[in-house]
C-alpha cells in the first residue's frame, strides 16, 4: 500500500492535481503511477480529518524513495498456516519480476 498523505508531506514533485470541468471537483494522482487511481481531494481531506485518516491505496508501480508505503496483512493469524511461504515476498521487485501479461496500462 502507498499512502497519499506521504506524497503531500514529502512535497512529491510527481503528485498532480486537476480540476474536473464537468463536476467542479479536484482530483490528485501520481504521474509515476505508483498508485493508479485518482483521488477526490475534498474526500481525501475529510478522511484525513477523521480519526483514522485516508489510509493507503494499492500500489501499482515501483515506489520512489520518498513514497511512504506499508504491507498490510490480509487476515490475522499466528500459526504456521499464516506464515508467508513466498521467500521473496518482502524483496523489492525488479523490472524482470513483473509479468507483462498483468500490465494493463496500455489496455485501459
Amino acid at each position: 500500500m502507498v499512502h497519499p498523505s506521504g506524497c503531500i508531506a514529502s512535497d512529491c514533485k510527481f503528485l498532480y492535481l486537476y480540476d474536473d470541468e464537468d463536476t467542479g471537483r479536484r482530483f490528485m494522482g501520481c504521474m509515476n503511477k505508483v498508485f493508479r487511481g485518482e483521488i477526490d481531494v475534498e474526500l481525501f481531506e475529510q478522511a484525513e480529518r477523521s480519526r483514522h485518516g485516508f489510509g493507503g491505496v494499492k500500489m501499482t508501480g515501483m515506489p520512489l524513495p520518498q513514497c511512504r508505503s506499508t504491507v498490510e496483512r490480509a487476515y490475522d493469524g499466528f500459526s504456521e498456516a499464516f506464515e508467508c511461504v513466498n521467500p521473496r515476498f518482502f524483496a523489492k521487485p525488479t523490472p524482470e519480476d513483473l509479468d507483462a501479461a498483468f500490465d494493463l496500462r496500455d489496455e485501459i
